[in-house]
């Protein structure tokens, strides 16, 4: 198992602990009294226009789960911002970085309705509500490197994701700084990492129909999917 968490090893070097953006929302946002597509609608920061915009495109059955006040559904939230990071290929194409778009969508009203669906299906789990303080730790070998820990979460759509809890040191002292969450998307195996999708920004966000977790700014909308 060393060698398949190799990769995170360099991952959590360069990912460091920062409060740029980390908001610990434990007991700091709270509850949402509303649906989870009630919630991702009315957000005065303007993080869930887009993908509240995805899920009204969904299936009906699909969509129903975020309009439920009892579906106990776990969801890692892609914002905005990876939908415009999302939509840069259908403007440059030829550029050097990963292209995600491979369809050169330039808006969501282009996605069509499966795309919209495989979106959704691949951020939720509908296994119940998954906790930031219900995360176990990254586990380390004795030379420091991650060697297993976390939990492994197999989403709507059928891919895994990988999330882990940190616990970093603050003014030299271990084990004080805030909690964290952290995810990778892994094979059928749970344990070979495919794409690193950095630090939530936001966890705990509770609503009716369950919890969202944010993905931070270095989230790219199709880490987690290839287009069909």
């Amino acid at each position: 198992m060393k060698g398949i968490f190799l990769i995170l090893g360099c991952v959590l070097c360069f990912s460091c602990s920062t409060k740029y953006n980390y908001i610990d929302t434990g007991t700091a946002v709270g509850y949402y009294d509303g649906t989870m597509l009630e919630y991702f609608r009315h957000d005065t920061w303007h993080n869930w226009d887009s993908i509240a915009k995805v899920i009204d495109r969904c299936s009906p059955e699909l969509k129903s789960l975020f309009e439920s006040t009892d579906a106990n559904i776990t969801f890692f939230g892609p914002k905005n911002i990876s939908f415009e990071k999302f939509f840069f290929w259908a403007e440059h194409e030829g550029s050097d970085v990963t292209n995600y778009n491979k369809n050169y969508y330039r808006s969501i009203d282009e996605f069509p309705r499966d795309f919209c669906d495989q979106i959704v299906k691949t951020h939720l789990y509908t296994g119940g509500k998954v906790m930031r303080d219900d995360v176990p730790r990254l586990e380390r070998d004795e030379e420091g490197v991650a060697d297993g820990g976390g939990m492994v979460l197999p989403m709507m759509y059928g891919n895994k994701i990988w999330i882990w809890s940190l616990r970093n040191a603050f003014a030299g002292v271990e084990e004080t700084a805030d909690v964290e969450l952290r995810a990778a998307a892994v094979e059928e195996d749970g344990k070979t990492i495919t794409n690193n999708l950095g630090t939530i920004a936001t966890t705990n966000l509770e609503n009716q129909s369950g919890v969202v977790h944010a993905l931070g700014d270095q989230y790219f909308l199709g880490q987690l999917f290839e287009l069909e």
